[in-house]
């Protein structure tokens, strides 16, 4: 079947059968797992199509699913897949998700979403949900439950249609298939619950984080490419202070501290990155 002619297939299944919408989009981001690799979404880039499962420990849905996952691996990874684990949980520390693998061997890289910023974007809202993102276009394609039979479900329809030759991610929808929260796998977000009812406080909150992070080098003259000094610029370079708060890129020097600690590290308290991310996400207001 040619290509075009499959993807209209999925747009009129998706249409009847289940909810579609127009594609939700993430932004780049960058992940310690719980051996200190790092994940970097846009460095997937050489393969179709990255599957991410919601993990928590003691999540019943998780350690049920184990070999579900594993077979869905088998049989999409030789083919432009890979896949992850992610843990957005405030309970967890890496210590509980080490622990959790040691018990349950997902033999799978678990992501440490700390901050839940990660989680936020892809739309994450409990442990057990699975989402497909295309890395190149960072289009999020799927998200639902692990089913028993993926083969005979939207998530294997979405597999199937990204990978089929000459697929055009920009030309699907978003698959959201709803499902109960499982025991143990109820995730709560209180700074994002927080701050969607009351954006974060520029003078008092967001100022003195960038005075103190940021401004040493964002000034006239320095080393960074824009000064922070007033707030209509840093309005205006929102976009990309998210992006390389997100992937870890700035400030720099930023070292995973369940490893080593380093004196000079730039690692931003989790605290902070939530404050500046949910004030961008809000508009970066002035108040």
């Amino acid at each position: 079947m040619k290509t075009s002619k499959l993807l209209a297939l999925f747009t009129v299944a998706a249409a009847i059968s289940f909810n579609a919408q127009a594609a939700d989009r993430v932004g780049d981001f960058n992940l310690i797992d719980d051996t200190g690799k790092a994940h970097q979404l846009s460095k997937y880039a050489f393969n179709k199509a990255v599957v991410i499962v919601s993990q928590q420990a003691g999540c019943t849905a998780n350690q049920e699913n184990i070999a579900r996952y594993k077979q869905l691996r088998t049989n999409f990874d030789h083919r432009g897949v890979s896949f992850l684990m992610m843990n957005s949980s405030v309970a967890d520390e890496r210590d509980d998700i080490r622990a959790e693998e040691a018990v349950w061997n997902y033999d799978f890289p678990i992501m440490d979403d700390d901050a839940q910023l990660v989680a936020d974007a892809l739309g994450i809202d409990k442990a057990g949900q699975v989402v497909v993102v295309d890395p190149v276009r960072m289009n999020v394609l799927y998200r639902g439950p692990m089913p028993a039979q993926w083969a005979r479900h939207e998530l294997g329809t979405v597999l199937e249609a990204i990978l089929a030759d000459g697929a055009d991610s920009r030309q699907m929808e978003t698959v959201n298939v709803d499902f109960e929260t499982a025991e143990g796998c109820a995730l709560e977000f209180p700074m994002r619950d927080r701050y969607q009812a009351e954006a974060p406080d520029y003078e008092t909150e967001v100022a003195p984080i960038l005075i103190e992070r940021c401004v040493g080098c964002h000034v006239e003259g320095g080393i960074g490419p824009f000064a922070m000094n007033s707030h209509m610029m840093i309005q205006g370079w929102s976009p990309m202070i998210k992006e390389v708060l997100m992937t870890k890129r700035m400030p720099p020097m930023q070292v995973d501290p369940s490893v080593r600690t380093w004196i000079n590290a730039g690692n931003m308290p989790v605290e902070e990155r939530q404050i500046l991310v949910h004030w961008i996400n809000a508009g970066s207001p002035r108040n």
